[in-house]
């Protein structure tokens, strides 16, 4: 149990930091391409709604409240339920996104 932990963070751990990298990366890029520019600031501004909602639903508190009821859900109820409980919930989403979206 406790090989397949540090080798999961391991895992986790190589991959972030390899993420960082490409990100680092990507930045020097368009740096290098753009420079300082109106068109840069609303390239950054744009992308932080995309990386706050990935924050939110992949990393966030989303997903700490979501999987523990998925979890029990799935344990507690049938296959049916349960995947009416995921479609609900990816429906509301789906939802809201599109409304912050269109805003």
């Amino acid at each position: 149990m406790a090989h397949g932990l540090m080798r999961s963070t391991a895992v986790v751990s190589v991959m972030t930091l390899v993420s960082r990298g490409f990100g680092f990366l990507r930045d020097l890029l368009m740096a290098r391409a753009f420079g300082a520019s109106p068109a840069m600031d609303a390239f950054f501004v744009a992308f932080k709604i995309p990386n706050f909602l990935r924050r939110l639903f992949a990393e966030g508190s989303f997903s700490q409240a979501f999987i523990p009821v998925l979890a029990e859900q799935r344990t507690q109820g049938e296959l049916a339920q349960v995947r009416a409980f995921a479609d609900r919930v990816a429906g509301t989403l789906g939802a809201i996104l599109l409304v912050v979206t269109v805003l």
